[in-house]
């Protein structure tokens, strides 16, 4: 495998992740993220930041979900 396909299947994983946290959010929370909040997830690109995120959206209420989204 060359380097540009490892830099690529690293990219893809961490679009699907930032995706599958939108998913999740947008299903619990019954709405599209804002900007600000879909941000917040993109902005990551690090497998345990987005493991932890994901963790966080699946345990979390709505209220929290979208505290959590806009704290930064």
């Amino acid at each position: 495998m060359s380097d540009s396909d490892e830099k690529m299947n690293s990219w893809l994983a961490v679009r699907n992740f930032q995706r599958e946290i939108i998913r999740v959010s947008t299903q619990k929370l019954g709405r599209k993220l804002t900007a600000k909040e879909k941000r917040f997830v993109t902005s990551r690109g690090g497998f345990v930041a987005l493991e932890m995120i994901l963790d966080t959206v699946r345990a979390g209420n709505p209220v929290e979900i979208e505290e959590y989204l806009n704290s930064e």
